[in-house]
Order: structure tokens, then C-alpha cells, then sequence
């Protein structure tokens, strides 16, 4: 099935009653009309054990999808051996405590370019993924390589699926944001939004070995790329010019609907979590509202879903 769900704890939850409990987060996550949470390891796998063990049974008991955002710190890209293993360590004990959720799929930025060519970047992605990949014991859990916000890194649509169709155990993950931020606005039509699902499609035709993962918001972005998260009700004013007259205010992009409406199209199973800002569950009802206006104006949908 498609799930739809939040990245960490989102502030509607920390303020409701169930907020002192984290453990609660996914009896919330289901009264939101969700299925799915990603956890937040981004500052290291610190979660313990036990902890793991209880997340992955409270998520079994309210059928929720558990996947896991790795450190940011963790960086495959680089050319010092000693930042290399310290990130391949902390990685796999990130996939230790995923294969104690139950989660099958970590999601990882690649890492920077260090301001070398690209080709040198993805060469050493490449090597160190595979020295990841071939120290793993039996798991079933993927490694999620995500498309980046800002120009200076690796991770560019055609980068990600690049390196996932040529790495055995390594899989896209989509971040629409990301994508609109990195290529400095161009997922502003639902034509462009459109087009990314179909290189998706194209993919996973051509490779049905692998899965793909989703991460969607608005984003507000410069000259570099990703500058923040915005939330999908958020506008920002536009300054006047000769073409558009007067200032006027815009919502960000990329927008959930045309988002939705190209996820629909999309035929495999897959979980879409929504990072808007200090909104994320309104970020993911919004996009699964779509989607499921999208799939019931489909005659054959469920044989998508």
C-alpha cells in the first residue's frame, strides 16, 4: 500500500496530551488518518535498544510504517579515511537499531562535492557504499540515498538514480523540496513536478528490484539552493518588476497537490513522508487527501493500491 506520514515528533504532538509520552507518537500518528513516522537519528543512533523494540511493537499494535533518516554527519563522499569509517560505523549501527524497529529503509544524504568535480564525488560515494554494503549481514533493510536541497552536494534526481541502479542494496529517496530547491525553483509548474514522476517510473520499470521512498514540503530556497522548510499554507512576497507589477505574495512550491497528482501516477508501492515545517502531519493529510481524490477518478486504482 501507499503510506503517508510525518517526519519526527511534530509540534502538534509534543502539545497534545499524548506529547509526554513519546511512545504515544504512533497511537497520534493513527488518529491523524496516517500510516506511516519517520524517525529522526540525524544527530547520531542513540535511540536504545530496548527502546527499538518497544517503538516496533506499539507500530505493529496501530499499523504504522517505521523508516529511519540517518545522521547528517555521515558522510560517504569524503576524501579522509578516518571521517569515511567513523561514518560507515555510525551507519551501520544505525541499521542495527532500523532492524530492531522493523524499519526497511534508512535514509541517507550522500554528502558534499568538498568543492571537486562531480564525477569525483560519485566515485567515492560509490566505493564507500559499496564497502557499506558488503560489510552487512543478512538485513532487510535498504539504504535510501536522497536527492539534495543545495547545489554544493551530491544529489541530484539523475545522480540518486545513477548510483541506486548500479549499487546492489541502495534505493532512491525523492525529495520533491529538495529537488525544487537544488534546481533553484523549477518544480513551480505541475508539468515539471509531472516529469520527475515519470524519470521515477522510468526507473523502476527498468530496474524492479528496487523501491523508492518520498519526502515532500515546500521549500523556501537562494542562489545555493535549500535555505528552509516552509509549511504548505506559508507565502512570501514577491517584489515588484516590469513583468509581474505590483508586489504580490506566492506560496512556496513545490505544491501538495500537483505533488499528489504525480504519486498517483507512480505504479508501485511506496511511503511519502511529509517534512513541512512545524506541520508536518497537515503537510501529509494534505497530500493523501489528493492523492485519494487522484486515485478514486482512476477506474482501475486499486490495482495501483
Amino acid at each position: 500500500m501507499i503510506k503517508f506520514g510525518v517526519a519526527g515528533f511534530p509540534i502538534a504532538f509534543n502539545n497534545s496530551k499524548r506529547g509526554r509520552d513519546r511512545s504515544r507518537i504512533f497511537e497520534w500518528v493513527r488518529e491523524q488518518g496516517l500510516d506511516a513516522l519517520e524517525l529522526q537519528m540525524t544527530y547520531g543512533p542513540r535511540t536504545s535498544v530496548e527502546t527499538c523494540l518497544r517503538y516496533r511493537e506499539l507500530a505493529a499494535n496501530f499499523g504504522i510504517k517505521i523508516s529511519v533518516h540517518a545522521a547528517y554527519y555521515i558522510v560517504l563522499t569524503s576524501a579522509e579515511r578516518d571521517k569515511v569509517e567513523r561514518s560507515i560505523d555510525t551507519l551501520k549501527r544505525t541499521f542495527d537499531l532500523a532492524d530492531h524497529l522493523g524499519a526497511q529503509e534508512v535514509i541517507l544524504h550522500p554528502g558534499p562535492l568538498y568543492s571537486r568535480p562531480e564525477s569525483e564525488a560519485v566515485a567515492r560515494f560509490e566505493d564507500n557504499a559499496n564497502e557499506f554494503t558488503n560489510g552487512l549481514g543478512a538485513t532487510e533493510v535498504g539504504l535510501f540515498i536522497e536527492t539534495a536541497g543545495k547545489v554544493g552536494q551530491l544529489g541530484s534526481v539523475e545522480q540518486i538514480l545513477s548510483l541506486s541502479s548500479r549499487l546492489p542494496g541502495v534505493h532512491p529517496c525523492i525529495d520533491f523540496g529538495h529537488v525544487h530547491a537544488r534546481t533553484l525553483g523549477t518544480l513551480d509548474t505541475p508539468q515539471a513536478i509531472s516529469q520527475v514522476g515519470k524519470v521515477i517510473s522510468t526507473f523502476l520499470r527498468s530496474h524492479p528490484e528496487k523501491c523508492v521512498h518520498f519526502h515532500f514540503t515546500p521549500i523556501h530556497y537562494g542562489p545555493r539552493g535549500e535555505i528552509q522548510h516552509r509549511a504548505i499554507d506559508d507565502q512570501y512576497e514577491q517584489e515588484a518588476d516590469l513583468l509581474t507589477g505590483p508586489s504580490h505574495t506566492r506560496f512556496y512550491h513545490p505544491r501538495p497537490e500537483p505533488v499528489a497528482r504525480t504519486l498517483s501516477e507512480i505504479d508501485a508501492k511506496f511511503t511519502v513522508i511529509s517534512e513541512t515545517y512545524n506541520s508536518q502531519e497537515i503537510g501529509a493529510k494534505a497530500l493523501k487527501s489528493w492523492f485519494e481524490q487522484q486515485m478514486e477518478a482512476v477506474p482501475d486504482a486499486t490495482a495501483v493500491v
